[in-house]
């Protein structure tokens, strides 16, 4: 506010307006000679033109500035702002007066932008310059006026805190502004957040005192009264808020925001009522929001701001009324005719939820996107309908819903566009957890259909692991510096581990090891030798599992780190190391045989020593185990007693495992190596009891080959049946199960020809032959047939047998893989069978 000396001094300043006779009077007393020369001044990053006098000093010139604006001259005024915006020279009082300039000058121009994001952006830039002028101080006479120019920047850029200490201040210095800042003071208390009663309380009070002025126009009088009636409505006065928008007359440009205002208040009332259990009150209340949203909706007088709310508000209300077809339609015609408002981002969120609920996935994959997109257009999120944390929450739960009844594809595409509304490592968190559950789901469904069904779903869910895996280490990177970085490494590892993407697996286990703490290596180093195991690295996997054994003996991860080093010795031949790692989970003592560490070491280790028992077998026979009994070397002897007792053990162990854990899927490859140690036990027997004579012995020796082989026989015939029937019922086996049925055949005929029941032997191979007559294995049972009936003395049948078995050589197709069944190529079949048919 002006001194009186200077309104004085002005007498006829217009009320408003900053008394210029003061200031023109303290330019009076000062001399000026003006030629008008244009000099080029630098002004921070650019330059200005300056209309300057030759012998105008800075304070002077910035004075003339301050005179020209009032005169109406202010691109002028600007330049000579800009260019002493940072002149350090100048002195007081008119430090301040450069940024006071420009203060004012975007102060007016701010009220010409269309867009109220860049009047927003402008109005906080004049607030800027304002602060800067009030802290070097205002111009002579004009403090007043900077205070309530910087008060209603403040506010016109929702300063909302700032605003309120700056016009409170200068409210009583400044009576010709009151009623501004009154109304001012009401609009900034009513939009400060968080909304408290305090603060509603201080809005009502302004707002009452702002609409008690007689003078006010019919218009500012509906202004008043609607947001009294808000404010009402914000402090739960229903009926209060009714009354107050009663007053408001149906031709005032107000009346249909009076109508929205009742129909909040209407809605407020349905959700106290419904809450309360009063559902027939409850649902007349929801009726009466849905007439006047209606009603405000339809109103084609008004602008369209005020429409396009009711607009919004009555598609919520048709869908808490249950008329869902109603309500969607009402959301798209928001979402498209209010296109990038408020109004359009929380109608396309309603119309994507009624969507989903309608099982319309693709279409609510769009609106949500779409919605997600607009919600920060402008860099941040703001809307008046839905907050940012319940927007967020909507989101999550759409995705929610639709992974628990397993639609992962709508999920996974909502998730990938979560930024930027949501922060960077929330929304990768939520897209990797997606694209692992879907892979979860698709391996689960792999395991309920037959085996060539299987193999797309098993690779769509290796897939979708490497998906996640790519977006965990994303999310990794995201969160280096915090303490979730290791653990989002193995998330990541984990999901490549399941997608079979062992090379990337074992590079993120590298890099968890360097940063994750002593408590946490054990579990990478079991994880990296099972990829590097995968990987064929069979040597490289036991570096890191001897590791976790050294120095980790007492962490749960040694049972799986043995299991691994298991097969690793196995695959490298080394049968003793692998029985020794398996036997040390087996005898530990704290290993449960619940457990699937024990699980994995019992079928482990009856595989190892099945493997030993061929091993052993192997090394008799070139000792010279197939000679007659009397010429078999000792060596031999010894080779094939190991071989037994390895069986035998074998036998114990894949026994125990096939009785703990029948639905194992690995139980019928146990089964089958049962019987093969069984039919294999029976050489050593065998071959003694043609060195003994005595009878007793011979007798023993006998019952061992018959109930080795009989117990085989009987364990293939189960396999077979069993197979041969989940063949029958699902149209095929997956690739294990199809070599053990195969095996089968041929391993049963095999016995049956040691047990001389050579009629059985022939219809176990004339069986095998028949299913397999396509493939080379076939002509095996052919061959085999031919020595039952040598040894059955029909030599006719024998070379007919041969002659077929040609006839089916030479049927094979040219690109059949002979190696991958039989011993020999085509032309070794050819030859062997040419010389075989003449030993007949």
């Amino acid at each position: 506010m002006s001194t009186d000396a200077e309104q004085n001094e002005a007498p006829e300043a217009a009320e408003g307006e900053a008394p210029r006779g003061g200031f023109m009077g303290l330019l009076g007393n000062r001399i000026f000679l003006i030629v008008g020369v244009i000099v080029l001044a630098g002004v921070g990053t650019g330059t200005a033109w300056v209309l300057m006098g030759s012998g105008e000093t800075d304070e002077q010139s910035l004075a003339h500035g301050i005179a020209l604006y009032e005169e109406g001259e202010v691109t002028k005024a600007r330049e000579i702002a800009r260019a002493h915006i940072d002149d350090l020279r100048v002195e007081e009082p008119y430090q301040g007066a450069a940024p006071f300039l420009l203060g004012m000058t975007l102060f007016d121009e701010a009220k010409d932008y269309l867009n109220p994001k860049d009047r927003e952006t402008v109005y906080r830039v004049a607030a800027q310059y304002l602060e800067k002028a009030k802290e070097r101080g205002y111009p002579p006479a004009y403090e007043v006026r900077g205070d309530f120019l910087l008060g209603i920047s403040q506010m016109e850029s929702k300063q909302y805190e700032k605003a309120i200490e700056t016009l409170k201040a200068v409210y009583p210095q400044y009576p010709v502004q009151q009623l501004e800042i009154e109304d001012a003071l009401a609009d900034c208390y009513l939009k400060l957040e968080p909304t408290t009663p305090d603060n509603l309380e201080q809005s009502r009070k302004w707002s009452t005192q702002y609409g008690s002025h007689p003078g006010l126009s019919p218009d500012d009088q509906s202004g008043a009264l609607l947001r009294l009636a808000k404010i009402e409505y914000e402090l739960g006065d229903l009926e209060k808020a009714e009354q107050t928008i009663q007053k408001i007359p149906p031709t005032s440009q107000r009346y249909v925001d009076a109508i929205i205002v009742q129909g909040l208040a209407s809605r407020r009332r349905y959700l106290n009522l419904l809450a309360a259990g009063e559902k027939d009150k409850a649902q007349s209340a929801l009726e009466a929001a849905i007439r006047l949203f209606r009603k405000a909706a339809s109103n084609q007088l008004v602008a369209a701001d005020s429409t396009r709310k009711a607009s919004y508000l009555l598609s919520v209300m048709l869908r808490a009324n249950g008329q869902t077809e109603e309500a969607m339609e009402q959301a798209s015609r928001t979402r498209k005719i209010y296109y990038r408002t408020h109004e359009s981002v929380a109608a396309g969120l309603e119309e994507a939820e009624l969507l989903r609920a309608a099982g319309k996935d693709e279409e609510a994959v769009e609106i949500y996107r779409r919605a997600l997109r607009e919600s920060t257009l402008t860099g941040r999120y703001e809307n008046p309908w839905v907050d940012e944390v319940t927007f967020r929450q909507r989101i999550t739960s759409a995705i929610d819903a639709w992974k628990s009844v397993q639609k992962f594809k709508p999920a996974v595409e909502v998730a990938q566009v979560l930024r930027p509304l949501f922060p960077a490592d929330q929304a990768l968190q939520i897209l990797a957890d997606v694209q692992y559950e879907w892979g979860e789901y698709l391996a689960a469904q792999a395991e309920k259909v037959p085996f060539n069904e299987s193999l797309d779903l098993r690779a769509k869910a290796r897939f979708r692991f490497r998906s996640a895996g790519k977006v965990y280490f994303d999310l990794a990177e995201n969160r280096f510096a915090t303490a979730e970085y290791t653990n989002d490494l193995w998330k990541s590892a984990s999901a490549y581990l399941q997608g079979q993407d062992f090379s990337k697996a074992v590079e993120i286990l590298a890099e968890y090891q360097r940063y994750e703490t002593r408590e946490h290596q054990p579990r990478a180093l079991v994880a990296t030798g099972r990829a590097l195991i995968a990987l064929d690295r069979a040597e490289d996997a036991l570096a890191p599992l001897n590791e976790c054994l050294d120095f980790y003996p007492k962490d749960p991860s040694v049972y799986e780190a043995r299991v691994l080093a298991g097969e690793a010795y196995m695959e490298l031949g080394k049968l003793a190391e692998a029985k020794n790692v398996l036997r040390a989970n087996l005898d530990d003592g704290r290993l449960e045989p619940s457990s699937r560490e024990w699980q994995d070491s019992l079928f482990s280790l009856g595989q190892v020593l099945q493997l030993e028992g061929e091993m052993f077998e192997a090394q008799a026979r070139v000792k010279g185990a197939l000679e007659s009994p009397e010429a078999i070397p000792r060596e031999a002897f010894q080779f094939l007693e190991q071989s037994n007792e390895s069986y035998q053990g074998a036998i114990k162990y894949l026994h125990a495992a096939v009785r703990r854990y029948p639905d194992d899927p690995r139980s019928a490859s146990a089964r089958y190596l049962i019987a093969e140690c069984h039919r294999r036990s029976s050489m050593l027997p065998k071959k003694k009891f043609r060195l003994v004579n005595i009878e007793t012995q011979r007798i023993k020796f006998d019952k061992e080959v018959k109930d080795h082989l009989e117990t085989a026989i009987e364990i293939y015939n189960q396999l077979e049946y069993e197979l041969t029937t989940k063949l029958e019922t699902q149209a095929e086996l997956d690739p294990v199960e199809s070599k053990i049925l195969r095996n089968c055949y041929f391993a049963q005929g095999a016995a049956m020809f040691e047990l001389a029941r050579y009629k059985e032997a022939i219809e176990a191979y004339s069986t095998a032959s028949n299913r397999y007559q396509t493939e080379p294995v076939s002509l095996e049972a052919f061959v085999q047939i031919a020595h039952c009936y040598r040894y059955m003395n029909q030599s006719n049948e024998a070379r007919g047998t041969v002659e077929q078995a040609k006839i089916v050589l030479s049927r094979l197709d040219d690109t059949v893989d002979f190696s991958d069944t039989t011993h020999g190529s085509r032309d070794d079949w050819k030859n062997y069978l040419d010389w075989l048919g003449t030993t007949l």
